[in-house]
């Protein structure tokens, strides 16, 4: 009987110490970051940083308020593919479809490669090409993004793993778009 009584509430105490403190999952954090990254990206490409800056404070005020599971700490173990892709589909929205390390004739939607730092979006082969103002946004959009994921990748950008917070991804994302991206598009 002592014996599962101490077992009992050992299991308690792990569950305890999980559901305060602990990150949210992989899969958490990994909706978070595509959400912040497609949502930034379409932001950079479509709002002057006033607003862009005045839209932030208020989601950021929605985000910290309690019972929300955006606002603690996140983890995302697949951060390239998350980041690419998620950059790929707010262009795509945007009307500006880029494709990822895949070659030609084989292009991929998000990049293959395990460091982010190695990512580079190439134009859509079986798509139109776009003009120079659109290009030079998508090449300053993308050095933005990657610069701001990067910073929240403890181990490096080989390791795939992100550790953020919301807050934290959301201010890098603004920053160093607002760094590299000269105005919005539209």
């Amino acid at each position: 009987m002592a014996k599962r009584t101490f077992a009992s509430a050992g299991f308690l105490a792990v569950v305890l110490a999980a559901a305060h403190g602990q990150p949210a999952s992989g899969d958490d954090g990994c909706a978070v970051l595509k959400e912040l990254v497609e949502s930034s990206v379409h932001a950079a490409a479509t709002e002057f940083r006033a607003d862009r800056h005045m839209i932030r404070a208020r989601l950021s005020e929605r985000a910290g308020s309690v019972g929300s599971t955006i606002s603690g700490r996140q983890i995302c173990d697949n951060t390239v593919e998350v980041t690419t892709r998620a950059f790929s589909r707010a262009l795509g929205a945007l009307n500006m479809p880029v494709s990822w390390s895949g070659g030609p004739m084989d292009p991929g939607d998000y990049c293959w490669s395990g460091d982010l730092s190695q990512c580079y979006p190439s134009r859509d082969p079986f798509q139109s090409a776009l003009p120079p103002r659109r290009v030079a946004f998508v090449h300053d959009a993308w050095k933005g993004v990657r610069n701001a994921v990067a910073s929240q990748m403890p181990f490096g950008t080989t390791s795939g793993l992100s550790r953020f917070t919301s807050a934290s991804l959301d201010s890098a994302l603004s920053s160093n778009l607002d760094a590299f991206v000269d105005g919005p598009l539209y």
